[in-house]
């Protein structure tokens, strides 16, 4: 897909002239320049707020054992209905 996504921003015959010119490299390169620029600009880009990803769901730690991080949820037999049974 990425490269037929580049394939795309050539032009459709060698040498072309400015009217026949395929502009959605400019297009392309203008708002990746002006994403970068905001990216940065002081006190109100995203490099002062922007976090990451923020993890919503939570890790029972006391459930795990010696495999490393794999819980005893993995282990437990799953019913038809898709809820998991109790041990």
């Amino acid at each position: 897909m990425t490269f037929m996504s580049l394939v795309f921003l050539f032009p459709t015959a060698p040498a072309p002239e400015a009217p026949l010119m395929n502009y959605s490299i400019v297009v392309l390169g203008g708002i990746l320049i002006l994403s970068v620029i905001y990216f940065y600009f002081p006190k109100y880009g995203g490099v002062y707020w922007f976090k990451g990803p923020v993890t919503t769901v939570d890790h029972d730690l006391s459930n795990e054992d010696s495999e490393g991080s794999r819980g005893s949820l993995e282990k437990r037999p799953v019913s038809m209905q898709g809820s998991a049974e109790k041990p």
